[in-house]
């Protein structure tokens, strides 16, 4: 899609933030339910999850569009994963643990160098948390 938007004078795409950044694309702003116009960025992604999640931080919701306030990108979500909650393999689920905990601490820098936003620290704690259940 980027390439297509970027050698097609005057055509529009939708692509998550980060490949527009990457490959210099001019993006727009987009009107969220507060009625401002905002540009998909890590700080307006956080306030939409924050809209969403807070203040208990264990909805885990499966979108946040169209999330309330005035600075929440109005078009985001999560990056999901649906695992078994038990298996009968310890050394895969010690493997799953490992790679999890990895995503949640060293991954999430990574994630946010390569333009995608964080999770907020009180949601990071609710998903490590659940991560340690797992068995």
């Amino acid at each position: 899609m980027t390439d297509k938007v970027k050698s097609e004078p005057g055509s529009i795409g939708y692509v998550e933030a980060q490949y527009a950044v990457k490959v210099n694309i001019p993006n727009g702003l987009v009107q969220n339910l507060a009625g401002k116009y905002v540009k998909a960025s890590p700080e307006t992604i956080k306030a939409a999850c924050h809209a969403v999640e807070a203040p208990v931080w264990d909805k885990f919701s499966a979108s946040l569009s169209n999330a309330q306030g005035a600075d929440a990108f109005p078009i985001t979500s999560f990056s999901w994963l649906y695992l078994r909650t038990t298996s009968s393999d310890p050394r895969r689920t010690a493997a799953l643990v490992n790679l999890l905990n990895w995503m949640f601490t060293d991954g999430q820098r990574l994630a946010s160098e390569d333009g995608y936003a964080e999770l907020p620290p009180p949601l990071l704690a609710k998903v490590q948390t659940r991560v340690s259940s797992l068995h």
